[in-house]
Parts: C-alpha cells; structure tokens; sequence
C-alpha cells in the first residue's frame, strides 16, 4: 500500500483534521465501511442509481425536481442516508463546511454551493442520469461535475491549487533519529512522549474523525477482514487470556496453559495489540501505524513497525504470523 498522501491546508471540524486535498482524491473510491466508528453491520442500501423505477429513493413523488426531494430537500442529509459507511460508501470529503477565500475563488462556476457550504452535490451531479444521450463515461465517473480528466489528481485541482499540494506520508516519523511532531499530531491530539513507561504518557488521544483516523488516508479493498467479524468486534474474556499469554510467551518459556493460568489470575491484558477506546477491534490492533525506531524495543506497541514504506502491511505479527496472536490453533 503506498503510504504517500497528500497535504494541503488543514481544516478543523468538529474535532477532526479534514486535510482538503487528500479526502477529495478519497472521494474517487470506495472509502471501507468498516472505519472506526462502524459497529453496527447493516444490509446494503438499494442502489437507486440509473433506475428509473427507483426515483422515488430520493423524491416523494414520481416527477423528480429539487422541490421534491427528500429530507427536506437537504441533499447531503439525503445523500448520507445511504453513504453512511455502512450502508454504502462513505464520501471523505467535508459536507456542511464553507470553504476558505482561496479556494472559493477557485470553485468552478457549476459546482454549486447552498448558502455557501458545500454539499454532495458541489462535486458531484446525480442528475447525470437523468438526462437522454449523455456519453457512456459519465456512468464511470461516480457523477463527477465538470469534463472528464486525465487523472484523479486532476479533478482536485479544479478547486485546491496544485503548487499548495506536496506528497506527504504520515508514517514519515523520525528525522534524524528524533520524532517529527507535525507527522504525530495527524493522528493524535498531543504530542505523546515515546520514551515514558507510563501508559498515559504514550497512549495520547487520537483525533475523533468521521471515517476514523486510518480511514482517512487509506481505503480498503473489498474482501479485507475488517468486512467480516473483525471490525468493531469486542474479544472475549477467553480471547484476551490467549492473547495476553501469547505475547508474554517469548520471555516466559512456560507452556501455554501455565502462562493463562497466569494471566487470568493477575488480570493481564494485552499490551501489543491495542484495542480502541471501547475495547474494540480496530484498525490498528492489526496494523502498527509507527515507524520503526520511533517507539524503543522495549515498548510493546513497537512490535510491526516498518520504515517509512511498508514492506509488509504493518502487521502486528510476530515472526510473521497475526492470526495466532489472537487466535488459538
């Protein structure tokens, strides 16, 4: 997975960094719908699109016009009635927010704002559909605005200038052997201290964001695990036992029912496998986001971190094995 994104101005919503320029290229293609707020596994929405029989999904009667649509006419409520992350596809890029003086002297004419916020339908035109004799590209582009380009990229710079927009890779942690404080405060609201042995000190709050921190930068292909029974699920009490014991059992050298008699009765949990807040499975249980050197041997949490270009997904594996982490043979 190529770790490089891109960087622009930053934009704070609610409590969460918007990076403008990337959540665009973002809205190209599927974001998971597994982030780190999607618990709860729902049925996938009814495709509406190109259906004529199917108008009625977004207006309350058979004549469609904006005056009747739904939800009040409010287009990106509509919108994300269905793109939740759950139901379907979740949009990375900011709804709601009124775009700063530079870019909305860039913001072509046709992309329309309502009240000056941008909406779903700023950049995107479902009434493409709707319309006779429109060429066949326009049933690839995800009812992109505007002429085909070239390139993704292409489609962002219409509104974000491309001299403001650099690679950036937020796994780029360490210069010089120090940390780079600008690349942990991407995911964290505080700068944590690598070297403190105090979990509070290195387990600094992440950002709150909408498709979760990971979501943000990375897309997940259809199939991964966090589609199935992974994602957001809790371990079981035995589960967190064998894990706990598993980790512990390259310094202990005792058979594995000892070290889980051990764990259980000392309350053990697992250190190098971390869990969200609510003690869910996440993204980064799995995949340590670190890169290696920049949290000391002897932390836990150190454990899958690769340089600054993942050689092997970032896996919390010891030697090369993750399932067994978690799961008992």
């Amino acid at each position: 997975m190529d770790d490089s994104v891109l960087q622009s101005s930053r934009l704070r919503c609610s409590r969460s960094w918007v990076i403008p320029a990337l959540v665009v290229v973002l809205l190209l293609g599927p974001i998971s719908a597994g982030g780190q707020d999607s618990v709860q596994k729902e049925e996938p929405a009814v495709n509406p699109h190109r259906d004529a029989a199917l108008c009625s999904s977004c207006h309350t009667s058979g004549v469609g016009s904006r005056r009747n649509l739904r939800f009040d006419a409010d287009v990106s409520r509509l919108c994300q009635s269905c793109h939740d992350g759950r139901r379907a596809t979740r949009e990375a890029h900011p709804v709601g927010v009124a775009p700063s003086e530079m870019i909305a002297k860039r913001i072509p004419s046709d992309f329309s704002l309502e009240n000056g916020m941008l909406t779903c339908s700023t950049c995107h035109d479902v009434t493409l559909q709707c319309r006779a004799g429109q060429p066949a590209i326009w049933s690839r582009r995800r009812f992109l605005r505007g002429a085909d380009t070239s390139g993704p990229l292409e489609f962002c710079f219409r509104c974000h200038a491309r001299e403001n927009n650099r690679p950036f890779n937020v796994h780029d942690q360490l210069e010089a052997g120090k940390p780079k404080t600008d690349a942990c405060i991407w995911c964290h609201t505080g700068v944590p201290d690598v070297d403190s042995r105090s979990q509070e000190d290195v387990s600094r709050d992440l950002h709150k964001k909408t498709v979760g921190v990971c979501g943000n930068c990375h897309p997940v292909a259809k199939g991964h695990p966090n589609g199935g029974s992974h994602m957001g699920a809790i371990p079981s009490e035995a589960m967190m036992s064998y894990m706990s014991a598993y980790e512990i059992q390259p310094r202990m050298h005792l058979p594995l029912n000892q070290l889980l008699e051990y764990v259980r009765a000392a309350r053990r949990v697992p250190r190098s496998i971390p869990l969200d807040e609510n003690g869910r499975i996440t993204c980064y249980s799995c995949h340590n986001p670190h890169e290696k050197g920049l949290l000391p041997n002897w932390n836990p949490r150190s454990i899958g971190s690769e340089p600054k270009q993942s050689v092997n997904h970032r896996l919390r594996a010891r030697e090369g094995q993750l399932c067994i982490a978690c799961h008992q043979k």
